[in-house]
């Protein structure tokens, strides 16, 4: 009989992805209590918003390699515990500085987790099936976002920030621990039948399946693939920066919107990117089912979607609010959409699953040195001029870019060939 246990584990890897947001992106709406609570200048509320990234880059290749040497049952549990705590110690903090600290820790706890759900991917799913599973873990970084929007603001107005934060992080805890009981490799699981186990190897690269080389950082950092996603994710992440980050805050400070009235429209592009990624990840799986090139099949959607993400520039120059939701929409919309292939691809070049973490991390390293500098950048640019737009046209030259990263640089897709001297 063919079980289904592959479909319920992206079903929890859905729900550690949404809580991971909801603990990651809190931060862009309670921001503008704590600013006022701390006395923050728009410089000093950049930095807060950019300590995430900085744990969160730091720890990446730690994160990728404790990944690959103990598995993401062990890692993807931990992570999430740790970054609950985290949460919550940011909730009790009693100054900037502590505050700060509890930001940068946080995100040293996340950083294990998408590398931990790429190895997933590539270890539960047949690649027909892959840009589906990762659609579905991925796109809970958007339900998160969307929830956070109404969910934060009326928990912020009715117990407080301080608050909110630790439900947030008690819920964290209590998905660890369910994640911890129930993971397993497919081979070792006790709810999946030969029948799964022999549809997940269907159409996979065997010779691959068993490989005993490991390869290093530096070694995966000498392909000329690895850089091109590193350059492609940089360009992502930047542009999807803005709405985890100063979203709320352009809608207030440039376009008027009342604090309740951004609670309400914040929900519109992260449900509009959801829809996408949904999409997006389905229309990839089919397109392989068919026969179409993996190359193919992930790259044309992701490259398109990068390209149309530019049209947020279109934003910075219109009067209209509802032509700059629609505008802001759309960007969100086409850029997240490209996520099914860049969280895939690791999976698809990587030789064993072995690899997948490391080449997780080290794209989402480079990923999140955008997460680093877009906040301050964007924070410093609007207090010189005042206005977001140049931030708009910045984000949007860079969707272009990534867009042509991935097609020219990362090339075909196909597992690393190794050479013998490079495998340790």
């Amino acid at each position: 009989m063919l079980t289904n246990t592959r479909w319920k584990i992206g079903i929890l890897m859905f729900l550690g992805i949404v809580i991971n947001y909801m603990d990651r992106v809190n931060i862009s709406h309670a921001i503008i209590l704590i600013a006022k609570e701390m006395h923050l200048s728009s410089i000093e509320q950049g930095i807060v918003l950019s300590l995430f990234s900085w744990g969160y880059v730091l720890f990446m290749p730690v994160g990728g390699w404790l990944v690959d040497k103990y598995g993401p049952r062990i890692m993807n549990a931990i992570a999430c515990l740790a970054w609950s705590g985290f949460t919550i110690l940011g909730a009790i903090s009693g100054g900037y500085t502590t505050f700060l600290i509890s930001r940068l820790l946080l995100g040293a706890g996340e950083a294990p987790i998408f590398p931990g759900n790429a190895r997933v991917v590539k270890t539960w799913f047949p690649i027909q099936e892959r840009g589906r599973a990762t659609a579905l873990f991925d796109v809970g970084s958007y339900v998160g976002a969307a929830l956070v929007a109404p969910l934060i603001i009326y928990m912020m107005l009715r117990i407080g920030w301080r608050s909110s934060f630790i439900i947030f992080g008690i819920v964290g805890g209590l998905w660890s621990i369910a994640w911890y009981l129930y993971y397993r490799e497919p081979e070792k699981h006790p709810g999946v039948s030969s029948e799964e186990i022999a549809y997940i190897e269907k159409g996979e690269n065997i010779e691959n399946k068993d490989a005993k080389h490991n390869l290093s950082f530096w070694s995966l950092l000498k392909y000329r693939k690895i850089w091109g996603m590193a350059l492609g994710f940089f360009c992502y992440n930047y542009i999807k920066n803005f709405f985890l980050t100063w979203f709320p805050s352009y809608l207030i400070a440039e376009k008027g919107f009342s604090f309740i009235k951004v609670g309400v429209v914040a929900l519109i592009p992260p449900m509009c990117a959801i829809i996408a990624e949904l999409l997006v990840g389905h229309l990839t799986d089919k397109l392989i089912e068919r026969g179409v090139n993996v190359t193919i099949a992930r790259k044309a959607p992701l490259c398109i979607g990068m390209l149309l993400s530019s049209v947020i520039i279109l934003a910075a120059f219109t009067q209209s609010s509802l032509w700059t939701v629609v505008f802001l929409s759309l960007a969100y919309a086409a850029v997240i959409s490209a996520s099914t292939g860049i969280w895939a691809i690791p999976g698809d070049i990587a030789p064993s699953k072995n690899e997948v973490g490391r080449i997780g991390a080290i794209q989402n390293t480079f990923s999140n040195i955008a997460g680093i500098v877009a906040p301050i950048i964007t924070g410093a640019l609007f207090g010189i001029t005042k206005s977001f737009v140049l931030p708009l046209v910045i984000s949007g030259i860079l969707a272009i870019i990534g867009a042509l990263s991935y097609w020219f640089i990362v090339g075909e897709l196909k597992p690393l060939v190794i050479k013998a001297k490079q495998a340790r």
